[in-house]
This record gives structure tokens, sequence and C-alpha cells, in this order.
């Protein structure tokens, strides 16, 4: 049976402002036993056309006895599912606002699936059932007001679900958790009965001893790798593959060529691991030390973690072509089978984050070897990694680095006054105001052009191309300088994935961004308010015109 919809097509920020409708098919798919229907327009589909997975959301707010006004929000999937949850946002922040991220929290956890399920989603904001349809008219106007003299409230979080729900077979429904006969909000009163049920169960437990504790840890912190033993009877001493899994049958020597190292030790209980890379050629000074931080420590995991930093560091050279040498022959049977063990179940290799970063890794290389090679501590070679990976061990502990999600606007930006004599000003103007797009250099004509961060990589590379050792860029966009300035670093340090290790859009764009950003110091200002002289040099710009 075939269905037609009308269908209206997602439209990014700066695309046409005029709706554009498209007749589309809409045929069934049989996956996993289940015949579904897809459509991007999910205004259109009757919530009971194929099987809707239900999640239930709440938000709401109120003055604390500090005054502080504080802002909940509550995910309810279901009886004891352990995504349920009441989590708080930061002080000030609006029912809306709660109401609006608890969709946008459901929507990334229905993502995480692969394929995502049909969600139907229930909220109480009063608008759900037009939500959709909204913010795709909020998006053609960039979330700006219709007047265009400010963005709307909780803008940034309406585009975050715009950018989300794109794909995906969604409805999202108004349903109240209140009302006047049941003034008690059911979705918290359902998630607190389902958390204080788990409380009590724990409570009942035996408790464990000390000893049981440390046996405990021992499942997952280790010294050994009882897997490597086994695939070293498969994978030969000498195996090159290339970074699709298949075996080289010549090594190129003539390539950069960097090995990697792992130590683990045992002090009263506690596991620690140290890995290193060591460029025998020189490059990145001849290699690093490190210290292995996510929890559990292994020997396995903490050779993941060099490899990711060995492809890192060569893209950081701009290497084209690297062979990456290891004694791991767990990793080495691993990358062979695409990380699918072959047995009846097809059980994946544990590390799968790690595997995923280096697959991004590779990609962005053109050519990757790696080569198994069992260490000799009896080489130079030998005790150089020896050396090096004792030296990680000693390293502190430190755990993953967010800190600069903290950052606010103010701490990033200077104030005009604070300008520096010499350095040149460029200022950038984003889409949906009233100011031409694109950016102009002081006193000069001006470029137009949209999009980001491709319109702040093209500002970098004319700097640096006029041997420019710092610029300051004037900007009206508060997410563009925050990424720049404080996501930038937290989106490399995660291998460009976002914290439930999906890719960050425009990653490729984004490392651009970070590599110029190394070449040039960046000063930033807020063109929060736009004055006299943002207007006198916006007119230098020509009028955007799409291609």
């Amino acid at each position: 049976m075939i269905y037609l919809r009308r269908l209206l097509l997602p439209q990014t920020p700066s695309t046409s402002t005029r709706n554009t409708f498209q007749v589309t098919i809409l045929s069934s798919v049989q996956r996993n036993g289940l015949t579904r229907r897809y459509c991007t327009n999910p205004e259109s589909v009757d919530e009971n056309l194929g099987k809707f997975v239900r999640v239930e959301t709440t938000g709401y707010s109120f003055v604390d006895p500090n005054g502080k006004r504080v802002a909940k929000y509550g995910i309810y999937w279901g009886k004891d599912d352990p995504r349920n949850g009441i989590r708080t946002l930061p002080d000030g922040s609006t029912n809306i606002a709660a109401m609006l991220t608890a969709i946008l929290e459901a929507v990334n956890i229905a993502r995480e699936e692969e394929p995502p399920p049909s969600l139907l989603i229930y909220s109480d904001l009063t608008s759900s059932d037009t939500l959709l349809r909204d913010i795709s008219g909020y998006a053609k106007r960039d979330f700006y007001t219709r007047n265009h003299d400010r963005k709307l409230k909780n803008a940034e979080i309406l585009q975050e679900i715009f950018v989300a729900v794109q794909g995906l077979h969604l409805k999202i429904k108004h349903k109240p958790t209140r009302t006047q006969e049941d003034p008690i909000n059911r979705v918290t009163t359902a998630i607190l009965e389902s958390a204080s049920k788990k409380i009590n169960q724990e409570e009942i437990r035996p408790k464990l001893t000390e000893q049981d504790k440390k046996a405990d840890k021992g499942k997952y912190c280790r010294m050994d790798n009882p897997m490597d033993s086994i695939s070293r009877l498969e994978i030969e001493v000498g195996t090159t593959l290339d970074k699709t899994g298949n075996i080289v049958p010549k090594r190129n020597d003539e390539w950069p060529t960097v090995y990697v190292a792992v130590r683990c030790k045992k002090n009263k209980g506690f596991i620690s691991a140290g890995y290193c890379t060591h460029w025998p050629d020189g490059y990145i000074a001849g290699g690093k030390s490190f210290r292995y931080t996510p929890f559990p420590v292994t020997p396995f995991r903490a050779e993941l973690a060099a490899i990711e930093e060995a492809l890192k560091q060569a893209m950081d050279a701009d290497l084209e072509n690297v062979t990456i040498v290891t004694s791991s022959a767990h990793f080495m049977a691993g990358w062979q089978r695409r990380w699918i063990r072959t047995t009846e179940e097809h059980v994946p290799f544990t590390g799968k984050v790690f595997y995923d970063r280096i697959c991004d890794l590779c990609e962005r290389l053109k050519l990757v070897n790696f080569r198994y090679e069992e260490e000799n501590l009896e080489t130079d070679l030998g005790k150089e990694l020896e050396k090096k990976c004792i030296q990680g061990l000693s390293h502190a502990l430190v755990g993953k680095d967010k800190s600069e999600y903290e950052l606010e606007l103010d701490d990033l930006v200077r104030e005009k006054e604070y300008r520096q004599e010499g350095i040149p000003v460029v200022r950038l103007y984003k889409t949906g105001t009233d100011l031409n797009a694109g950016y102009v250099f002081d006193g000069e004509e001006g470029v137009s052009c949209c999009g980001v961060p491709s319109a702040l990589n093209r500002i970098l590379e004319e700097a640096i191309a006029r041997n420019y050792d710092a610029i300051i860029i004037r900007a009206d966009s508060e997410k563009l300088i925050k990424s720049f300035e404080a996501h930038l670093e937290v989106w490399r340090r995660n291998g460009w994935r976002n914290s439930q290790h999906k890719r960050i859009a425009k990653s490729a764009d984004w490392e651009k961004a970070w590599k110029l950003k190394q070449k040039i110091h960046v000063t930033w200002e807020s063109m929060d308010i736009v004055d006299q002289d943002d207007r006198v040099q916006n007119k230098k710009i020509p009028v955007y015109v799409k291609t």
C-alpha cells in the first residue's frame, strides 16, 4: 500500500523564508519484524500508525526559601526504566525552558538507539501539538521574533530541538500532568515511586565487605588482557592492516611510523595505567606520555587510547600517511573483524566508543596502516617505550575536563574600549537580522557569505594569509563565540563527538577552525548592541544572494 503525504521540507536557519512543500511517497519498511512508515512531518502522522514508544515529560519552576527561581524537569519512560529521572536547570530558568528541555532530552535519548524508534512524547507544554510546525517556522527566521528585533525566548533550546528531530518518526502531544481534581504531578510521582522502590531494594541487599568490594572492582579493572593471548594464535607478528581492516601484503617503511605502548601497575588494590606514543623520526617532538583516566582501567582500553592519540598527533602534524605499530594482538583481531566477534551472538568487542573515534580519525587521513609487533625490552626502542609509559604513570590522575562549558560570554569577550592599537578589526554578521550577512575588515570592502563555522574559517584564513599575528572579531552570535572559545577544546578532546558519543554537526569545519586557531590569536567582541559603526561597516557588505 502506498501513502501520499504533504511534507514540509526542513530548512536550515539561513535558507529561504518562504514555505516549500513537496509530495513524498511513503512506503512500508519491514524492520525487526515491525512494519514502520516514516515521515519527516510528524504533524501528519496518525499516532496509531505503526508502533510508537511513548514517553511522558514535565517541566515546572518555583521560588525556593532563598528567593531563587528553581526549574526542574522530569522524563518517565515506564516503570523501573533506568532512563527515568528528574533534573534541575540553572538558577533563574523558567517552567517553559524546563518543558522544552525535557522534550529535547527525550529526543536525544531516543536517537541513541540504532535505528531510532517511532516516538510519541507527551508534554505539559500547552503548545505541544503544534510545536514541531512552529519550530520549522522559527528556523526560517533564525529563531528571531517576527520583526527580527531580538531572539525568541529559549531560542537556543528551540534550535537544538529543531536539529535533533530531523529525520525522526516523531509526534508530540499535549497532556497535562496535573489537573484541578488531581493537583499532584503524576509524572514526577511515577518517577519518585520507581526510585523509592529501587532504594528499598538496595537497602535489603547484604552489604559488601571491603574484600568483596575489591573483588567486585576486579571484574572491571585488571592488570592483564587474557584475550590478547588468544588473539596471538591468529595474528602473526608483522601482520599489517589498512584502515578498513584488510591485510596489507607489503609494509611501507617510507611512511612516518609511531609506536604505542601501555604499562599498568597495582598499588594497594588500585590499578593505574600509563601509555605513550613514540615517533622515531622525531615527529611531535618524538612522542608524549599520558596517564589513562577513564574507568575501568584495563591494558586494552589504555592501548585504544594510545592509538587514538597517535592518530590525533598525525592529524595535527598534517601527515597524509602513517603506520601505527602496536603490541596488542587483541586490537589487531578486533580491527580486522570491524569490531564484531565471530560468534553466534556477534557481540562487539569492548571499547566501542574508542573504536568509533579511531574510525573517525582514520577517515580524515589518506592512508593508515596498523602493524603488530611484540615488544622487546632489551632493545633501545623497548627501553624508550618503557621509560615513557612509566612517566605517564607518574602523572596526576585528572578526570575528564569540561570546565570550558561553564564559561560565560563575559569571560570570553572584551569591550571596544580595550582594543589594542594596530590589531585589525573584522566584523562578522549572521543571517536572520536586518543586517547583511557576511564579514568586513575595517576600512575595506565587505564579503557576503553565511554559515557557521565556514564564514569564520574564511576570516581566519584571510588573516593568516595577510601574516596577521592577531585580529579582533566583533560578532553578533553568542553561540559562535562560545563554540570557538569554549566548546572547541572539549570537542577536540572527545574526538569531535558530543557527550552521547555522536559526531558533532560540521565536525570537519570545526576541526579546521581549531587548526587555524593555533596559528593566530583571536580576541572577541560581542555585538550584543549594534552601534552606528557596526551599521556603517555593514553597508560595505553586498546583500547575500543564495546561489
